[in-house]
């Protein structure tokens, strides 16, 4: 029996497992660009809240970081999950996911830097301006994805951006 036709007891048919693996895929990119806008105001605010000279707002700061951390692993893992390696392209997709690697590590090393001026604040004006980057290209995609949705484009057949 063909994976294509439905068994004789009426239950659908199986998908292919590139199908399968595809539609993982395409969930793992919308809960990964989910988890991006999450962490940025968390990181923002986090990092605000830590030069506010006050216990609560030093501790509040500290739980937004702690939980920044865990959700930008989570979401750099995604985007490995779905990614993979992606082999260098002059495009703006490859220049974007390889792009948001290094905005990962410029963040990081911003983040553990905290305390050792100027070396921190040089980090942490860089690592503003990567993320503006990353995030101006992510809402660019953003932005591509509701017009296709818009024009009725809703099946891909390929990665997710």
């Amino acid at each position: 029996m063909s994976t294509r036709q439905a068994p004789p007891d009426g239950r659908p048919a199986p998908q292919s497992p590139y199908r399968v693996s595809l539609a993982r895929r395409q969930r793992a990119g919308r809960i990964s660009r989910a988890l991006g806008w999450v962490t940025l105001p968390l990181l923002i605010v986090g990092n605000t809240l830590y030069y506010v000279p006050n216990e609560a707002a030093y501790v509040a700061s500290v739980v937004l970081q702690v939980t920044f951390v865990g959700l930008m692993l989570v979401h750099a893992g995604l985007s490995v999950y779905v990614f993979g390696y992606v082999r260098p392209a002059r495009t703006l997709r490859v220049f974007h996911i390889y792009f948001g690697y290094a905005t990962l590590v410029i963040v990081f090393a911003a983040q553990l830097t905290i305390g050792m001026n100027p070396l921190h604040l040089v980090l942490n004006v860089l690592m503003y301006a990567a993320l503006a980057g990353h995030v101006a290209i992510g809402v660019r995609y953003w932005l591509a994805r509701r017009r296709a949705v818009a024009s009725g484009v809703t099946q891909r057949t390929s990665m997710p951006d």
